[in-house]
């Protein structure tokens, strides 16, 4: 009798889901926000990367039910999974979402000097926000009197980038329970430079629920009053497989495979480029129990150096007190050792070193810093590598 009566608890709470879920994609279309369709039942989905889907096109989608494709005002744009649809939706200017994935690019044309995005919770469990540039073209800085600044950039969470940064990411903290709820993402494009370009995939990574009082709080909820779309969402959300994507603590970017290519933000190899000023960011990479090491192959290395002509480690990178005008440029590697002579060991890393090799012990950390001042366009162009995770030097 009790089993029997739980179990009509559950249907009459799923079928009250159930109805939340249709009220909500009905209000979209009224207020102008993407409100979360059927957000509790996607959120049990078993991994963010196996959502992810090529369309037709050769384009991100997402792998949906035809059904819940229309809902969102997507386009079917090929197929995926057993029954499923590679889906295409497009976040409009203006507009805030709760999807747990959403694409954002540039509209058809540019009528106004601003296109802001709102990028609202998931869910309570919600910690970062991962941001793919799969198309990321704007016009290039501009230098007047040493001043690199950006006409037309890309704006949200510290970072503001202009220039071409296609193939990059980043993270952005996005903690609900440490009170960000949501984040503004920002494409300011006063000049309308013809080029203009973005496509971002943006995605809400889950982690585990804060504590097992949460989960039992939500247990008992769900057994007496849960009444919120919300409620259910955290109830069955608690198993999910964003693990895999959330960084470390700290990171910015972040690279899970055992090998792979880091560039500086708007490096260009065949064209005069410079990274941005004022940039402080650090570059994380999944350590593995097989390997006990890491491999960086610089194809190139050329940032501004304190002082000196010779090779810019350590000492000629970072200034012991700060000087307006002093270059403060370089990448941090810890636990690093030169290929070409092992027993020396630098942290710091400025100037130009094309080919450079080095190893370092995990964790696999780096950290690069630009200061305000940019001296010389020729040499501050920034670095390409490859890394690969060893078991050895040899």
């Amino acid at each position: 009798m009790i089993v029997t009566s739980l179990l009509l608890v559950w249907c009459m709470t799923y079928a009250h889901a159930e109805t939340l879920t249709d009220l909500t994609a009905t209000n979209a279309t009224v207020t102008g926000v993407v409100e979360p369709a059927g957000m509790w039942r996607q959120a049990r989905r078993r991994s963010t990367l196996e959502d992810t889907c090529i369309t037709t096109s050769g384009i991100t989608g997402t792998c949906l039910s035809r059904f819940k494709c229309m809902r969102q005002s997507g386009t079917v744009n090929g197929y995926c999974g057993t029954y499923g649809v590679c889906c295409e939706t497009n976040m409009q200017s203006g507009s805030s979402t709760r999807q747990k994935r959403t694409i954002i690019k540039n509209p058809a044309a540019l009528t106004g000097d601003l296109s802001t995005y709102t990028i609202e919770a998931f869910s309570v469990n919600v910690q970062q926000l991962r941001i793919d540039f799969e198309q990321f073209e704007l016009q290039q800085p501009i230098l007047t009197d040493s001043l690199l600044e950006c006409q037309d950039y890309f704006e949200a969470g510290g970072f503001k980038l202009c220039g071409v940064n296609t193939g990059q990411h980043i993270y952005l903290p996005f903690n609900v329970a440490a009170g960000i709820e949501q984040v503004t993402l920002t494409f300011a494009v006063p000049t309308r430079w013809t080029g203009t370009n973005w496509r971002l995939i943006v995605t809400q990574l889950e982690g585990p629920a804060a504590s097992t009082k949460r989960r039992s709080s939500a247990a008992s909820s769900f057994a007496g009053s849960t009444n919120t779309l919300q409620d259910l969402r955290s109830i069955f959300a608690s198993h999910h497989a964003d693990y895999e994507l959330l960084a470390p603590a700290g990171c910015q970017q972040y690279y899970t495979e055992l090998t792979g290519t880091i560039r500086s933000f708007n490096y260009q190899a065949m064209i005069g480029s410079n990274y941005m000023p004022d940039l402080n960011y650090n570059i994380c990479i999944k350590s593995v129990a097989s390997a006990s090491m890491i491999e960086y192959a610089f194809s190139k290395f050329s940032t501004a150096m304190q002082i000196g002509d010779t090779e810019g480690y350590d000492e000629f990178c970072r200034a012991t007190v700060h000087t307006t005008g002093r270059q403060e440029d370089y990448l941090m590697i810890p636990q690093g050792i030169l290929a070409k002579n092992t027993a020396y060991q630098p942290t710091y890393y400025c100037g130009t070193n094309d080919n450079l090799l080095v190893y370092a012990s995990p964790p696999y950390l780096m950290h690069f810093s630009s200061d305000e001042m940019t001296l010389d366009e020729a040499v501050e162009t920034g670095f390409s590598l490859t890394y690969r995770l060893r078991t050895s030097i040899l």
